[in-house]
């Protein structure tokens, strides 16, 4: 990406309308069922860090920042909306503060992963799938972290529901904290990381052609 400096009004106005679009395709597919977050295992799997992703190796550093954050306040607003797994969001901690520190690594991983390997679409894909697992690893800890909070809560307790709190029953001890961290990574963080190495890497090598293509003094590089 060129640095700021040498930036035209056109190459500025262009990266700010891609950043509103993904911004927009981040809320869309938050708030449309089954687009964004899909129910698998008990657990909501979301694929909306994938524009998250694209948009960010995309733009740059402080875009991903801005897109990954986007992420984690709409997903707060779902939290404040939802009963079950989704309303443990609420919490700024578990819904916000992950999703910028992912945000703060995207482009930095990608950078590194594209000068090691010369395919760019493999690059993109060996990235994706990183970064996804490093997304669920970010959110998980804080997730059960925050179960004890819930359970002592009546009034939090009443909207999770029974199976939900349940499961959340014992977590306090590190072991069976560990366990579901585990559980939830090998299921649900897998299958996000592949859709994100497939779906993602595709789409990406896609736009960074088009949009190279279309523009010989495109503010994206290699």
């Amino acid at each position: 990406m060129a640095t700021k400096n040498t930036l035209t009004k056109r190459e500025r106005t262009r990266e700010i309308t891609l950043l509103a679009m993904f911004i927009a395709i981040i809320v869309i597919m938050a708030f449309v069922p089954w687009l964004g977050f899909i129910p698998v295992f008990g657990v909501s799997a979301t694929i909306i860090h994938i524009p998250v992703l694209i948009g960010g190796i995309l733009l740059g550093r402080k875009p991903a920042i801005i897109l990954a954050t986007a992420f984690g306040v709409v997903s707060l607003i779902r939290g404040a909306m939802s009963g079950g797994f989704d309303f443990i969001f609420i919490f700024p901690w578990v819904s916000i503060l992950p999703r910028f520190l992912f945000g703060l690594a995207i482009y930095d991983v990608y950078r590194f992963f594209s000068k090691i390997i010369k395919q760019r679409i493999i690059a993109i894909a060996v990235s994706f799938f990183i970064l996804s697992l490093l997304h669920s690893i970010l959110v998980l800890p804080m997730m059960v972290a925050t179960f004890p909070m819930i359970i002592s809560n009546a009034n939090f307790s009443s909207i999770v529901g029974g199976e939900v709190l349940t499961l959340m029953q014992g977590t306090d001890s590190l072991s069976l904290a560990l366990k579901l961290i585990w559980g939830v990574l090998i299921t649900n963080g897998i299958i996000e990381a592949a859709l994100a190495a497939v779906i993602g890497s595709i789409v990406a090598d896609r736009l960074f052609a088009y949009l190279k293509f279309n523009n010989s003094n495109s503010l994206l590089t290699e």
